[in-house]
């Protein structure tokens, strides 16, 4: 069951796939202040989870921030 629930319509959103056309995943731009991962320039970027609503086709992203 999913934690999202649509703003318009309070029903479940269902998680989906979002793609533009071949050119890949979608990425949010993140920024490493320190630490080993932003020296080796790892993890400048998150990807991004994206929720349907079934009744009104609003979408949405969700970037996991937690790493």
């Amino acid at each position: 069951m999913s934690d999202h629930y649509c703003p318009h319509c309070d029903v479940a959103m269902e998680e989906t796939t979002v793609t533009a056309e071949g050119v890949g995943d979608l990425y949010v731009k993140t920024k490493r202040e320190k630490g080993v991962l932003k020296r080796l320039g790892i993890g400048d970027n998150t990807s991004l989870d994206a929720f349907l609503c079934p009744e009104c086709g609003l979408t949405q992203f969700y970037a996991d921030l937690s790493t």
